[in-house]
C-alpha cells in the first residue's frame, strides 16, 4: 500500500507544472479583443464605383436587419424597404468609403458584399484603386461579384427586386443562375480580375446589368403589383484591358466565345434543319462540353489556332421531318448542331480580331505549348493576333431524343395517312 502511495504522489507531482502552465494560458486570453456587437454595423449587400470625371462615388446597399426579419413582406403601407441606398465621394475610392462616418450612425461591414456593379464612365478611367482596396484591407473579400453598366452604377442598386428581399443577393444569383444554367455570360469576381491582369493576354470579360423597360422599380410599393415595368437583365458583355474598359460584345459573340473559351457548363442550342439555316426548328440540351486548343505552326510561317469541341446532349426540340429513331436522321442531326456551334465560334472570333482583343486567351496556350516561340513573339502579339487563323472540329453525340422520334407534325401527318 506504501509503495502505491508513493506512486501516486509521484504522478501527481509529475502533472503539476503542466497544470499551472494551462493554468497560466488562460489567464493570458482575453477574448474576441476586437468585436463588435451586430447593432454597431451596417451590412452591406453590393456596392457600386462612378467615376464623374473629378471624384469618385461610392454606393453603397445596406440591409435594414428588422426589414427582412419581417416575415409580413408584401409591400403594405408602411411597411419599410429592405435595403437602403446612399453614396458618398473623395478623391480615392478609400477616401470615398471614409466619408460614411460623417452621415451613418453605424460601421459599414463589407464581408457579405455580394457584387460590386462599375460605372462606365469609371470603368474607362480605370479600377486600380478598388483592386488595391481589396488586396489590402481585410474586411474585403476577393470573391466579390464584378459587373458593369453603361450608366450609374448607383441606380442599379436602387431597383427593388421580386422574389428576393435583398437585392444585391438578387443580382449575385442571377448571374450564378446564367452561368450555370445558360452559358451565355459568365460570372467574374475580383480575383479572376486580377488573374486575367497577370496572364499573358491581360483581357477579362465582365457581364453587363442593365435596367430595361421604362421608369424605376425603387419603391416598396412595387411589390404590390404583379407587372413591373423594368426589371434588372444582364446585357453585353465588357472586355477590359487590364484595368480599364476596352471594348463590348453583342451576347450573341459572347456565346460564341464561351465556346472557344470551354465554360460552356450547361446550355441549350438552338439550330435550324439543315447546315446554315437561320430558321430555328431544333434544341439540343448540351448536358457536357469540353474545348482543346492547340497552336499549329505551318512550314511557311502560318500561326493557326485548332480548336477541338466535343459536345453531349439531349434533343428537348425537334420541328424538322427528322425521324431521331434512324441513325441516318440522328446523324445528319448531329453534323447540323455541329455545324452551328461552328458557325458561333467564327463569327466570335471575327468580331474579336477586328477589335484586336484577344479575349480568348490564346497567348496563354501558345506560351504554354512552345514557351520559345512565345518569347519571339510576345512584344509583337497583337499583330500576329491579327493574322492568326481559325480552324475548329466538333463533334456532337446526341445520347437522347426524349419520347419521341419524329416531331408532332410528322406524328399527325402519318396518322392521316
Amino acid at each position: 500500500m506504501l509503495s502505491e502511495d508513493i506512486n501516486l504522489n509521484q504522478k501527481f507531482n509529475r502533472h503539476v507544472p503542466c497544470l499551472m502552465i494551462l493554468s497560466l494560458c488562460c489567464l493570458l486570453l482575453t477574448g474576441c479583443w476586437d468585436r463588435k456587437e451586430l447593432n454597431q454595423l451596417a451590412i452591406t449587400s453590393a456596392t457600386a464605383i462612378d467615376w464623374d470625371g473629378k471624384v469618385w462615388t461610392v454606393s453603397y446597399q445596406v440591409v435594414i436587419p428588422q426589414s427582412i426579419a419581417n416575415p409580413n413582406t408584401g409591400g403594405s403601407p408602411g411597411q419599410q424597404a429592405p435595403v437602403m441606398v446612399f453614396s458618398t465621394s473623395g478623391s480615392s475610392i478609400r477616401g470615398a468609403v471614409q466619408q460614411s462616418s460623417l452621415e451613418m450612425p453605424r460601421s459599414l461591414f463589407f464581408a457579405h458584399n455580394r457584387v460590386i456593379v462599375i460605372g462606365e464612365n469609371a470603368a474607362k478611367e480605370g479600377i486600380s484603386q478598388l483592386l488595391d482596396v481589396y488586396l489590402r484591407n481585410s474586411d474585403s473579400r476577393e470573391t466579390v461579384g464584378l459587373l458593369i453598366t453603361s450608366g450609374e452604377g448607383r441606380k442599379i442598386l436602387e431597383q427593388i427586386v421580386p422574389l428576393e428581399k435583398v437585392p444585391g443577393a438578387a443580382i449575385k444569383n442571377m448571374i450564378h443562375n446564367e452561368d450555370m444554367n445558360g452559358s451565355n455570360f459568365k460570372q467574374v469576381s475580383i480575383y479572376q480580375l486580377m488573374m486575367g491582369i497577370a496572364s499573358d493576354a491581360p483581357y477579362t470579360i465582365v457581364p453587363e446589368i442593365v435596367i430595361s423597360g421604362e421608369g424605376e422599380n425603387n419603391t416598396i410599393a412595387t411589390l404590390k403589383k404583379t407587372f413591373f415595368s423594368n426589371k434588372l437583365r444582364l446585357g453585353r458583355s465588357a472586355v477590359f484591358k487590364k484595368d480599364k474598359l476596352a471594348g463590348w460584345f453583342t451576347p450573341h459573340e459572347e456565346y460564341g466565345m464561351s465556346w472557344i473559351r470551354n465554360t460552356i457548363k450547361r446550355t441549350t442550342l438552338y439550330f435550324g434543319c439543315t447546315p446554315g439555316s437561320m430558321d430555328v426548328k431544333a434544341a439540343l440540351r448540351v448536358d457536357r462540353s469540353t474545348t482543346k486548343m492547340k497552336p499549329i505552326r505551318t512550314t511557311d510561317g502560318r500561326l493557326i489556332m485548332h480548336v477541338d469541341v466535343n459536345t453531349v446532349g439531349t434533343i428537348n426540340e425537334n420541328a424538322c421531318s427528322n425521324d431521331l429513331t434512324q441513325p441516318k436522321d440522328l446523324h445528319a442531326f448531329e453534323q447540323v448542331a455541329g455545324a452551328e456551334i461552328t458557325r458561333l465560334m467564327t463569327e466570335s472570333f471575327q468580331a474579336a480580331v477586328k477589335k484586336n482583343l484577344d479575349v480568348f486567351h490564346f497567348a496563354d496556350t501558345i506560351h504554354k505549348h512552345d514557351p520559345t516561340y512565345w518569347k519571339q513573339i510576345k512584344p509583337n502579339w497583337d499583330e500576329h493576333f491579327a493574322q492568326l487563323q481559325f480552324e475548329s472540329h466538333v463533334k456532337v453525340k446526341i445520347a437522347r431524343i426524349g419520347m419521341s422520334g419524329k416531331s408532332f407534325t410528322e406524328m399527325t401527318k402519318d396518322s392521316a395517312e
